[in-house]
């Protein structure tokens, strides 16, 4: 009979009539009528204060009862045992825990755990079972009856004994009531720490791995021990503790035994599911822990790495007779999780050195970027692939591990080939695109690190990285990637060296010998690739005029900053062919987006006849766009005005092209000039000044001004615009260094701006000579004229080049902001 479903029989004060005369036997069978067995009951429970409050003080009663030497009578132990119950049964729900631990009732319930005998009769033993479990339930989701234990004389280490115990039920219930009793709560965990509990848990998992294969009685408790050994491992003296006493080398020698379990021949069914159970649990908290520096560490050093690696490569031939569906499906998730945790271990800075000496170790990561790329897992694989790639490209972050990668272990290919396949399938219809896109972000995120080595970079396009990533900017199914994919070939065409990979991204072919320049080879050959005029230059392009929203402003940065590479490149090699295909294939677009942060693509949607959507671009440009906040970062900007001087400098027909953009470039060009120039407004009485607009350095401003003045020179509507913009007190304060530029907080990334970008160069005519170029094949002011500066046209055009734009004899290297600042003023 129910609470619920009737009325009463005893109300509580009845029941302690009885106890007063001593009729346990009938106080205890009413007692048991009130063990709720639906959430009503549960919920009228929580409001029956009375019945509470009665057996509560029973407990405190009957414990007080059970410590006089006398003997107690088993009725007594089984009315603890009936109370403990009503109140683990009522637990089950939230409404009923902070009235039940009101009541004293935790502190009750663990007294009469201390001193319970490690041989207890079967009696002792139920009791034992239904504190633990009123107590699990009790500390569910509740900080505050979790803090009651905590604080209770002996609560923890009474808990701690209950592991002891012979009978498997209660080491079972024990580790279920320690699990929600430390879940989140440090303070708990460290205390149950010091109360050694971890040894003893890990010695449940020693038990489990040393029976033999067709005995294991124990292996239900291994699971509720490893969930507790996962809480407490969160604790700093936790995880120390695991660490010290080699607990990690005991959870992988569990996983590589459940591992052997499954592969056999003659595993059953029941112990698949026992195994795959224990497995689940396990790898949850190895994969956790491994987030720490110094457990990716131990696993190399203490040679553990196989134990991972031997799981991912060896799958069962077969499952077992009648062996669910569900465990089929949690094998799965746990061999990816395996192989995940192969990827934290890569993660480490010494594992990166050590790794590398293990060609084992590496041909197995390569393996795994091929699993099923033969059969018709191909999906089912997704995740074995990524954890390849990734374990490539976290041995990727110094220059030596790069090199050794690419030249040792011929990474690059199998990396190629990954990517091949996930394109194929990113174009199929109807392909699983999330997991796609984790495999291809795997694969050019090693691409990427691979390529930040300088040294890699000649072979890695010689390998075809430039036509393979190019192509993959065209597949829709990883737009989330095409970021990091610009950047690739953004690092491949940086510096010097790597003519060859600017002429296969501009041209889309190879050069055309292995020796010569890249001013030789363009004038040999600079027709596209293709029929259809598709090269890596025109995808790259193409994808920066759809770059239109707000989550592309990195590859519209990205890509502009591939652009100055190119520029740089052709411009320093003489390659005025390959410049003027770049001026040409809309590059000049890009510069500007990085200089004024201004949107000014939009490609228009047409359809075809056949009903095909594309996308035209041409005459399709915001020429009008304004500058935007957010968009823009100093040190993009710089480049991107470095290009564009390059440009005018070697191609002057590009000029009426940029001077098009005049509503952004004026209005950003003159933000430049200005800043540092004026101090910001104070605020209220009392209060700090605000904090001042980014200051650009005197580098960035001398660029605008040597631009500004290519500009100016050849249009005279844009010379309109600029006068219109009042910049010309702006210049005379900069020519004359009547003030001093306030200090900016943002001082370290205006150094960075001057520190790693080329110094202004002056204009001049494409037939500008080789001797005036310096160190990256670029003029340079960076030394600059010392002293006052030239006043008079003469002296200008001694310093920038007269008006035909051909250097004076003699002209130095370039030009200071004073300098650039005078020569601007007097195109003005």
């Amino acid at each position: 009979m129910t609470v619920s479903n009737s009325p009463r029989l005893y109300t509580a004060e009845t029941l302690q009539q009885a106890q007063n005369g001593g009729d346990l036997a009938f106080m205890n069978d009413s007692i048991t009528r009130w063990i709720p067995q639906t959430d009503s009951d549960r919920e009228e429970f929580a409001q029956w204060k009375d019945g509470i409050d009665f057996m509560a003080d029973m407990l405190s009663f009957l414990k007080e009862m059970m410590d006089k030497p006398t003997p107690t009578p088993e009725s007594k132990k089984e009315t603890c045992t009936i109370i403990a119950k009503v109140f683990a049964e009522a637990a089950k729900i939230e409404d009923t825990r902070d009235p039940i631990a009101a009541h004293g009732t935790i502190t009750s319930l663990l007294a009469l755990l201390d001193d319970r005998p490690l041989d207890a009769t079967p009696a002792e033993t139920e009791l034992t079972i239904q504190i633990l479990r009123a107590l699990a339930n009790l500390c569910y989701d509740n900080d505050a009856n979790r803090e009651l234990v905590l604080c209770s004389p002996g609560g923890i280490a009474g808990l701690a004994t209950c592991l002891r115990s012979t009978d498997l039920k209660v080491v079972i219930t024990t580790c279920g009531a320690l699990t929600n009793i430390s879940m989140d709560n440090e303070p708990v965990q460290t205390e149950m720490v010091a109360a050694g509990v971890l040894p003893i848990l890990l010695n449940i998992l020693k038990a489990n791995i040393d029976m033999s294969m067709d005995i294991e009685v124990l292996e239900t408790a291994t699971t509720p021990a490893i969930r507790v050994i996962s809480n407490l491992s969160e604790s700093d003296r936790g995880f120390q503790e695991l660490l010290t006493t080699d607990g990690i080398t005991t959870l992988f020698q569990l996983l590589r035994y459940k591992h052997q379990i499954i592969l056999s021949p003659e595993c059953s069914a029941d112990r698949f599911h026992g195994a795959i159970e224990v497995l689940d649990a396990l790898t949850t908290v190895l994969e956790a822990i491994m987030e720490k520096d110094e457990i990716q560490r131990a696993i190399v050093s203490r040679g553990l790495l196989e134990h991972i690696l031997d799981f991912v490569d060896h799958r069962p031939r077969t499952w077992p007779q009648d062996t669910d569906e569900e465990d089929v499906v949690a094998y799965h998730e746990v061999r990816r999780t395996v192989s995940r945790m192969a990827t934290l271990v890569t993660m480490n800075d010494a594992n990166m050195v050590d790794i590398l000496k293990n060609a084992h170790v590496l041909e197995q990561f390569q393996r795994w970027m091929q699993n099923g790329t033969g059969g018709t897992d191909v999906a089912e694989e997704d995740e074995i692939r990524m954890a390849g790639a990734l374990a490539i490209g976290n041995l990727s972050r110094s220059d030596e591990t790069c090199i050794a990668l690419i030249r040792d272990y011929g990474v690059a290919q199998s990396l190629l080939e990954l990517l091949r396949l996930e394109i194929s399938r990113a174009n199929a219809p109807g392909p699983d695109g999330k997991s796609i896109i984790k495999v291809v972000h795997a694969v050019v995120g090693a691409l990427k690190n691979l390529s930040l080595a300088v040294g890699n970079r000649v072979i890695l396009g010689s390998l075809g990285v430039v036509t393979r990533v190019a192509e993959m900017l065209e597949a829709q199914g990883v737009k989330p990637v095409h970021y990091m994919g610009v950047g690739v070939l953004k690092n491949l065409c940086a510096g010097t060296g790597n003519d060859a990979n600017v002429y296969r991204l501009i041209t889309g072919q190879e050069p055309p010998s292995t020796e010569g320049s890249l001013g030789d080879w363009a004038a040999v050959s600079t027709s596209p690739a293709s029929p259809a005029g598709k090269t890596p230059l025109s995808r790259v392009i193409s994808l920066i005029w759809s770059a239109t929203g707000d989550n592309d402003t990195g590859t519209r940065n990205e890509g502009g900053r591939l652009m100055v590479n190119l520029v740089r490149a052709c411009h320093r090699g003489q390659a005025f062919p390959l410049l003027k295909m770049l001026v040409d294939g809309k590059a000049i677009v890009p510069l500007i987006q990085i200089i004024t942060g201004a949107l000014l693509t939009r490609p228009r949607t047409v359809t075809d006849d056949d009903g095909d959507v594309s996308h035209e671009e041409d005459h399709h440009v915001h020429f009008d766009a304004v500058p935007m906040e957010g968009q823009v970062f100093p040190m993009v900007q710089n480049e991107g005005m470095i290009a564009l001087v390059l440009i005018t400098n070697a191609y002057p027909e590009a000029t009426a092209i940029i001077t098009k953009y005049a509503a952004s470039l004026v209005p950003t060009f003159l933000n430049i000039l200005n800043s540092g120039l004026v101090p910001p407004d104070p605020t209220e009485e009392g209060q700090p000044l605000a904090e001042p607009a980014h200051v650009y350095p005197a580098a960035a401003k001398a660029n605008v001004c040597v631009l500004l003045q290519a500009l100016v020179e050849a249009e005279e509507s844009f010379k309109a615009r600029v006068l219109e913009a009042s910049l010309k007190p702006t210049l005379q304060t900069l020519s004359t260094n009547a003030r001093t530029p306030i200090q900016s907080p943002t001082a370290s990334s205006a150094s960075l701006v001057t520190d790693s970008t080329p110094t202004p160069i002056a204009p001049a005519s494409r037939a500008l000579g080789t001797a005036a170029l310096g160190r990256t094949g670029t003029m340079s002011a960076r030394s600059g004229l010392q002293g006052t500066g030239p006043r008079s046209r003469s002296e200008l055009e001694g310093v920038f080049g007269a008006a035909a734009g051909v250097p004076a004899e003699g002209a130095l290297e370039g030009a200071s902001l004073r300098q650039a600042a005078v020569a601007l003023l007097m195109v003005l």
